[in-house]
């Protein structure tokens, strides 16, 4: 009764009659494969239950935030099924996940530009907010699964679909300038202490070379008076290095993916200028997405680290090619050498 209840509501909610083969609803059933699947597929068991509890409690009060619940779970199943599912199946899942995330965003672009709340406490939405900017980044960079596959010939034009997807990265910063206040209470204030440690390990940006892998310092030609404020690969090689360091797990993969957003205002005109050290810097990220191993975001991270090697390949420095092995293997060839600064 509980499920029967369920699915008429939801149907009435979002203006839904779909059924599939068996006679449910393709809107109950899309969340109900969301909360039992898809969230574990999120960056970290920690960030996963949050965004289950979040989408229990806020979906019925937040109509942006269903809609992209059911996208993304339309998108999931899609891939699952790709290898051997039913091509009228998959196209089912194809036009449901593309409607609801043109609802989807269409109604959450309508929450970001209302008025601005007064000062005073936070918004009460704010989790639900968050969880909506999350699933428009996972939407950003499944988009771009496999699309580089083609981009190989190394002459640089597939820049900007590596950018944009990151672009998405930098939303909370969004929410904030409109006026979208962090709350003590929001289940989300762990999942953002957790992209970082007690003693700032993944945000420093001490001066000098202290600490950096020798091989990138020579490459970057950093020095002791070398700082984040005035030099760009300082700043890319200070947040990259403990990335490199750490043991990589599931549970450290937001640590790896807010790298993306604190330095995207640094990394994309560089990018864009087709910087040779900024784009080795960039690969050797995107090889730590390997072991992650998330639907949505590897296959974009091996695709777009394909394209950049194929384009340094030409670059005859050999500090360049012999830094480009890593990302060559995308993340499987050893790398301790390079906090020994010897060349292959």
């Amino acid at each position: 009764m509980a499920v029967t209840s369920a699915q008429t509501s939801l149907d009435d909610y979002l203006g839904l009659d779909a059924v599939d083969a068996l006679g449910q609803s393709t809107g109950i059933h899309a969340l109900r494969h969301f909360q039992t699947a898809t969230c574990n597929t999120f960056v970290g068991a920690h960030l996963s239950k949050v965004m289950h509890t979040v989408v229990a409690k806020e979906i019925w009060s937040s109509p942006y935030l269903m809609h992209m619940v059911l996208a993304v779970s339309s998108g999931h199943q899609r891939r699952l099924l790709k290898t051997h599912g039913q091509k009228e199946q998959l196209r089912e899942l194809s036009i449901s996940e593309a409607s609801h995330w043109n609802d989807g965003l269409q109604l959450y672009q309508g929450e970001l530009v209302r008025k601005n709340p007064p000062p005073g406490p936070a918004r009460t939405d704010f989790d639900a907010m968050i969880a909506a900017m999350f699933l428009t980044t996972v939407f950003a960079f499944a988009s771009e699964d496999g699309t580089l596959d083609d981009d190989s010939s190394g002459d640089g034009d597939f820049m900007g679909r590596i950018l944009n997807p990151m672009a998405s990265t930098v939303g909370f910063k969004a929410l904030q300038a409109t006026g979208t206040g962090v709350s003590r209470d929001s289940l989300w204030v762990p999942v953002f202490a957790a992209a970082d440690n007690s003693s700032r390990t993944f945000t420093s940006d001490k001066q000098g070379i202290e600490g950096l892998p020798p091989a990138f310092v020579r490459l970057c030609e950093l020095d002791q008076s070398s700082s984040s404020h005035d030099n760009a690969y300082h700043r890319i090689l200070r947040h990259l290095t403990p990335l490199l360091q750490m043991k990589l797990s599931p549970e450290n993969t937001n640590k790896i993916f807010a790298f993306g957003g604190r330095l995207h205002s640094t990394i994309r005109p560089l990018v864009t200028a087709k910087d040779v050290r900024t784009l080795l810097l960039l690969s050797w990220w995107l090889c730590l997405f390997r072991k992650a191993d998330k639907w949505w975001i590897t296959g974009w991270a091996r695709s777009s680290c394909k394209g950049i090697v194929a384009y340094l390949s030409q670059i005859p420095d050999p500090r360049i090619q012999a830094l480009l092995v890593f990302p060559a293997s995308f993340g499987t060839a050893d790398y301790s050498w390079i906090w020994r600064g010897e060349t292959e």
